[in-house]
């Protein structure tokens, strides 16, 4: 039997964390929505540190060109039927099992977000479309949950953490969508390994924090950076929701109730 004490004990030693903040994480419980390259890197920090209780949503199985940025999945798992997150559930179980792990093989959509993430302290985008977050957005403002928003594409990537009430939220920052064809793409622009893991360990970090020990200290704003260039920026954000935001102020969720789809 693997004792708890000698699994966390560095862990346990991190200032502002210690016995309390370890207690609370095991308590808490994350939906990871998708369990890709960022997804799978922020799985993996959740169960390792651990996080009482991880769902993790993903409909897709994986394929040979995940295998370079994606680290829950290897050769052995190509062609298996098996979803990426029945196969990220069985690996995470390996590691840490006293993590309760619940994989959902299903698209993340309106009819079923509210169930998915009901019960639960904190979402963590690890999505790939960025419309589908707005569908998250909605959610978490309804439920009035914390969510950490992680995008990546190349070598570029970006962090916000949303705390409903108490910072700006997406619509807040974006009223609605940017369409698809002017975004980049991992597959129009590529993408490498280090990318998503330096999104997720960040993210993760964020976390950790919130879960540990409430939303005081988390990034005050969009946090970019560019590992090609060597570029990292925190833009700063206003401190509270938007008054004007349809989302945080009006109440109106379309993304949510099916009027308005993500692309």
């Amino acid at each position: 039997m693997v004792e708890s004490g000698d699994r966390y004990q560095k862990q346990l030693l991190l200032a502002g964390l210690g016995a309390r903040g370890q207690a609370r994480l095991g308590a808490a419980g994350v939906l990871i929505a998708g369990v890709g390259a960022l997804g799978g890197h922020l799985a993996q920090l959740m169960v390792r540190a651990g996080v009482g209780r991880v769902r993790l949503v993903d409909r897709d199985v994986p394929e040979l060109s995940n295998l370079h940025r994606q680290p829950l999945y290897d050769e052995n798992d190509l062609g298996s039927g098996e979803g990426k997150a029945q196969i990220a559930a069985e690996k995470l179980r390996a590691v840490n099992s006293e993590v309760v792990i619940e994989a959902v093989v299903a698209e993340l959509g309106p009819p079923n977000v509210l169930e998915l993430a009901q019960g639960l302290d904190l979402i963590l985008d690890g999505l790939d479309n960025p419309a589908t977050r707005y569908l998250i957005n909605d959610a978490a403002v309804h439920l009035g949950l914390p969510w950490i928003y992680t995008g990546v594409v190349a070598t570029r990537g970006n962090v916000l953490c949303i705390v409903p009430g108490r910072t700006p939220c997406l619509r807040c920052l974006f009223p609605s969508p940017p369409p698809l064809e002017a975004l980049p793409r991992v597959d129009t622009h590529g993408i490498i390994g280090p990318t998503p893991a330096f999104a997720a360990a960040l993210a993760a970090a964020q976390a950790l924090k919130l879960l540990s020990g409430g939303p005081d200290g988390l990034l005050p704003g969009l946090f970019s950076f560019d590992f090609w260039r060597g570029q990292f920026q925190l833009t700063e954000l206003p401190g509270g929701p938007a008054p004007d935001c349809p989302c945080c102020g009006q109440r109106d969720f379309p993304f949510l109730e099916g009027r308005a789809q993500p692309a």
